[in-house]
């Protein structure tokens, strides 16, 4: 490196963005932050409300190593910054027929649930034991080696092939599980993970069904004062690293001209030789004036969030719930062909299970969330009001409690929202969705195809969405430019 160091400006300070910036501000870069909110986090931030704390997006946290490894790359013991605990039990499932089946931290023991609903024990272990070691390759294969046509890349297509199948590329993860496990309410769980990337289990390709291996067998956790924890932490990495922040700072236009790139914002112009955006690819190609090559079927789902403070504690839910729709087939045929939602799937996250100081004494801290079309203009007031009223309706039913009387306090969280406060295009929560091999092999690169001084990272970009697959984007992605700039 040189004596004057090479500027670099990250725009956006969610997990991606941290990560990189900590870790080139380590390497010797002059690295300033850029983040229109007034404070960090991206998607996953904080709400605080009368006495109730909020995660406001992600809410699950896998791979914790993953996010070790930027403390570690920067000679910093992670558990100096932050800290987690392995979850007992990951989520509880709740069905039509208002049984529920638990996802445990030991396989055998989830193998034993769902042996409840008849399901073999050693069947369930041979499938997943299946997916663990193709999980194993595709790490080093699809996440490790940024996905480039290569040597290691073509070695590790090999070996999954040889592990699995070619029809493991083009059969649907829904068929596949029906296939292979005929068992309706374990299918319905293990289809749940396409939403991980966005995606339907009804398109999305079987090879997605690894995902179920991050939770089933690697395990959950909860961080030590709830989710914003991390990004408090990446964000006090960053300022001993000596990374700089600009809060309040919108970017309105980004241009490129002799080697430099011109961040135009609501204050100033910021010059910078090198350009990281943890903004939507799609939000990215719009500041740089850029046409969109996008259709609104090939992107992601979105989602609605409730926030609510709940005047009464339930035992019968746990940190993670699911309470599933009638009909899981229908529902991603609404979300991706119709536009209208009738009766969705409900994810219910309560931090106060773990941390009590997130709820008043006697109250939980309810996230309610639903799967929704990555469509801003067609989700109005209207459809808002009446998908309300379904879920609360769906949640009385199940708690046999009227919950509407319960409710303290609320706020929510709209695909317009998401599009406003993180830049998300649409809406869309990752980028394009997975609904197809192909649409796996040609996620969007973590550098431009054009400028090759502009790098992306962040949950729209490889390897993925999700706090574990944002903080790879921002390791690998910084990892890339410290390379290409030593050459």
């Amino acid at each position: 490196m040189n004596d004057k160091k090479k500027k670099i400006v990250v725009i956006g300070a969610g997990i991606g963005g941290l990560s990189s910036a900590a870790i080139l501000s380590f390497a010797g870069f002059d690295v300033t932050i850029i983040e229109q909110n007034d404070q960090i986090g991206g998607k996953a931030n904080l709400l605080r409300k009368e006495g109730f704390t909020f995660d406001m997006g992600p809410s699950l946290l896998t791979l914790p190593e993953w996010i070790d490894d930027v403390f570690i790359f920067c000679s910093k013991n992670p558990r100096d910054y932050y800290n987690y605990q392995k979850l007992s039990t990951i989520t509880r499932y709740f069905f039509s027929d208002e049984k529920y089946l638990d996802v445990k931290e030991d396989l055998k023991d989830t193998a034993e649930e769902f042996s409840k609903e008849g399901l073999s024990k050693y069947h369930f272990l041979e499938y997943m034991r299946k997916w663990d070691d193709l999980y194993s390759i595709s790490t080093s294969t699809f996440l490790d080696n940024n996905m480039g046509l290569n040597k290691a890349f073509l070695r590790g297509a090999l070996k999954w092939i040889k592990k699995s199948s070619i029809s493991d590329l083009y059969t649907s993860m829904s068929t596949y599980n029906k296939n292979h496990i005929s068992n309706e309410k374990v299918e319905l769980i293990l289809n749940r993970f396409a939403t991980y990337t966005g995606s339907s289990p009804f398109k999305t390709p079987a090879f997605m069904n690894q995902l179920g291996v991050v939770e089933m067998i690697k395990g959950a956790y909860f961080p030590d004062q709830g989710i914003y924890s991390i990004p408090l932490a990446l964000n006090k990495l960053c300022l001993e690293m000596g990374v700089k922040f600009k809060l309040d700072c919108k970017v309105e236009g980004v241009s490129h001209q002799k080697k430099e790139f011109f961040i135009e914002t609501n204050y100033e112009s910021i010059r910078s030789s090198i350009l990281i955006s943890n903004v939507d690819f799609f939000t990215t190609q719009k500041l740089l004036g850029r046409k969109i090559k996008v259709k609104n079927q090939n992107l992601s789902t979105s989602c609605l969030v409730f926030y609510w403070g709940i005047m009464k504690e339930f035992p019968s839910l746990l940190l993670h719930n699911i309470i599933f729709t009638q009909d899981y087939k229908k529902e991603f045929e609404e979300i991706f062909n119709k536009k209208v939602i009738s009766d969705p799937t409900i994810y219910i996250n309560i931090s106060s299970k773990m941390d009590k100081s997130h709820a008043p004494a006697g109250c939980e801290n309810w996230f309610v969330m639903i799967n929704l079309p990555p469509d801003v203009a067609a989700i109005n007031d209207d459809m808002i009001k009446k998908l309300r009223n379904v879920v609360v309706k769906k949640i009385s039913a199940f708690l046999k409690t009227n919950i509407e009387l319960l409710i303290s306090t609320e706020e929510t969280l709209t695909p317009l929202d998401l599009q406003k406060i993180t830049g998300s295009y649409n809406g869309a929560l990752y980028g394009e969705n997975q609904n197809s091999f192909a649409a796996i092999l040609n996620r969007k690169k973590n550098r431009d195809k054009k400028l090759k001084k502009l790098y992306y990272v962040g949950g729209t970009v490889r390897p993925g969405g999700g706090i574990p697959l944002a903080a790879k984007s921002g390791f690998n992605t910084a990892k890339l430019i410290i390379e290409n700039e030593s050459k």
